[in-house]
């Protein structure tokens, strides 16, 4: 049976992996547990029953995991490279090569408004492709299928 997650539900995912949650995909109903991505600091209290929930059974559930720094840092940099004003995109590849590069990009954003909608829409479509490549991946190691 080819596993089918909807563009709806693949967005729902792709938003809580941007705001720090680890999503979990239960196969037989589609339905979505989550919790924070990094649980030390964060009071486990009102997340122990989706933890429980999918612990007890893990082998029904896609996990899918946030991006790393480096994979956000590439598609920071991946988006300053389209970006068609040579000094503009200049100013952004400046900021990103100091000491805190997130910080810089996202201070320098509030200077070009229209910039900053493009990367808001940028950043969730990357995302949206993270979330189907995870789930390519599980397709290729649990059912052979691809893409």
């Amino acid at each position: 049976m080819p596993l089918l997650i909807s563009t709806d539900r693949i967005k729902e995912i792709a938003e809580l992996l941007e705001s720090g949650m680890r999503c979990f995909y239960h196969i037989p109903t589609g339905d979505l547990e989550y919790h924070p991505d990094e649980l030390a600091g964060f009071d486990e209290e009102p997340w122990q029953d989706s933890i429980d929930k999918v612990e007890k059974n893990y082998h029904e559930y896609i996990s899918f995991e946030t991006m790393d720094t480096h994979e956000s840092f590439r598609m920071m940099e991946t988006f300053i490279t389209e970006i068609p004003e040579e000094n503009i995109r200049q100013r952004f590849e400046d900021a990103i090569s100091y000491k805190k590069p997130f910080q810089n990009f996202k201070q320098l954003l509030h200077n070009y408004p229209e910039l900053r909608q493009r990367w808001f829409a940028f950043k969730d479509q990357q995302y949206m492709n993270w979330v189907k490549e995870q789930i390519d991946a599980y397709r290729s190691l649990h059912t052979g299928e691809e893409g």
